[in-house]
């Protein structure tokens, strides 16, 4: 029988692979020293491929959106000239606004930016939108994943509440190598003749750690 930290530490090491893949994906070459501005370009790239987006979100072009992160648009910007995400070409755009937000598909908004972004984060949370935050308190910026620091490797967490917000479907596959995963309330409810009591109950994936 499995014990918990085993199953915790194949969960670190399906990570580290799903890392690994997005580098390669992404053209970086295998063997090289990955600063985290590039592990975090490649891994907007490959949240992609594990996101479903809803048949109103925009047409082709797939457009990456940064706002006060040019250490990760640098990085994009390698790669969009030679990618293709869902068989569409790529687009990245840089400091994105309100206007610009009806052809976005993923928005990365960068730690310097989250004071002064909150209009742009507002507007974007009610488009089907994946808003990727890169702070402790991701999840309340809006984020429908979230980088975070892990032991010196970049990691991720993933709120299943904001992505149904945004009408997005995450595959398991991601939920799976997350560090942690925001569940959607659950509803239990109980009723005694004519009276229901009715308990909400948010379930949370512990981290991995």
């Amino acid at each position: 029988m499995r014990t918990d930290e085993s199953i915790s530490k194949r969960l670190r090491a399906a990570a580290a692979g799903v890392a690994m893949l997005a580098l390669s994906a992404a053209g970086f070459p295998q063997g090289s020293a990955f600063s985290p501005e590039s592990v975090k370009a490649a891994f907007l790239y490959r949240f992609a491929s594990y996101v479903e987006w809803p048949a109103e979100a925009a047409a082709a072009p797939f457009v990456i959106g940064v706002v006060g992160a040019d250490d990760i648009a640098d990085q994009l910007e390698q790669l969009v000239a030679r990618i293709k995400i869902r068989g569409q070409p790529v687009e990245l755009r840089r400091d994105v606004r309100v206007s610009d937000l009806a052809s976005v598909h993923i928005l990365y908004v960068g730690p310097r930016a989250l004071g002064r972004t909150h209009n742009l984060r507002d507007a974007a949370a009610r488009r089907p939108i994946l808003i990727v935050t890169d702070d402790a308190n991701g999840f309340a910026a809006g984020g429908v994943i979230n980088f975070v620091p892990r032991q010196r490797n970049v990691r991720f967490e993933i709120s299943l509440v904001a992505a149904d917000r945004a009408g997005l479907k995450i595959d398991s596959a991601l939920l799976a190598v997350a560090a942690r995963v925001e569940r959607r309330p659950q509803a239990d409810a109980r009723c005694l003749g004519s009276r229901c009591a009715i308990r909400v109950a948010t379930m949370a994936w512990g981290e991995n750690r």
